[in-house]
């Protein structure tokens, strides 16, 4: 990945908030790059980089962009099952499996009115990823207070719309899929040649979906391996 495309195709649509996953900060391979500081700062945005793997002052992990001032309400470890022995150099690929996954909760505020817009990467196992799914509706995340605040819930989750953990949230939360026209792919893994539909925003009854897409354009297509997914809300007016 590499953060100049990464910005630009993000600078296209000119959002208020963006979430990100797999960045290096530091790391050999991609050069000792911070990845989201250089693309916050190539769209004068505020950035909250929190890494799930930390290895000798390398680290990898997920990020929060905003154009308006936020504070992080909770970032910490989702629920994983460790093994024993991880996998070695025989094998890199499978280090995926077992990575530790992260989310980040924050609090922004918009126009004087207050939004909770959180950001995760689960798992690429079914079972950890339901476990993680279940932690983050549980009463020490969003089962507190994001039915009374307007709340996005989005990032790469692994798994499809029939998957135990897509269909547990969408009993608390919409999809903004789900507004798309069915002419228009849903599938976002892999850009060049969509497969899997594994990324996605869910919101709450606070909050209403203005557009969604998914851009399949040859910017987007090599910038990253995931297609992005956009989306417009506008909040529902509080009854008086």
């Amino acid at each position: 990945m590499l953060p100049q495309r990464i910005a630009e195709v993000i600078e296209q649509f000119n959002p208020d908030l963006v979430a990100l996953q797999e960045l290096d900060v530091n790391r050999r391979w991609s050069r000792g790059m911070d990845q989201p500081l250089l693309i916050a700062q190539h769209l004068r945005m505020q950035c909250h980089f929190q890494p799930a793997i930390a290895v000798e002052g390398e680290h990898y992990g997920i990020a929060v962009l905003s154009r308006y001032p936020f504070e992080i309400k909770k970032s910490i470890n989702l629920p994983s099952h460790p093994t024993t022995s991880m996998p070695g150099r025989k094998f890199p690929f499978l280090k995926y499996f077992f990575e530790p996954r992260h989310a980040i909760w924050t609090s922004v505020t918009m126009n004087g009115r207050e939004i909770y817009f959180v950001n995760t990467h689960l798992s690429l196992r079914a079972d950890e990823r339901f476990e993680q799914v279940k932690s983050l509706l549980g009463q020490e995340w969003l089962n507190m207070e994001s039915h009374k605040v307007p709340t996005i819930v989005c990032g790469d989750f692994n798994e499809g719309p029939r998957s135990r953990g897509h269909q547990l949230i969408k009993a608390s939360f919409s999809e903004v899929k789900s507004s798309m026209n069915s002419k228009h792919s849903k599938k976002t893994f892999f850009s060049r040649l969509p497969l899997f539909e594994v990324d996605h925003i869910f919101f709450n009854s606070n909050l209403r979906v203005e557009s969604v897409s998914v851009p399949h354009t040859r910017l987007t297509r090599i910038a990253s391996d995931h297609l992005p997914v956009m989306a417009d809300f506008s909040f529902i007016q509080e009854s008086s």
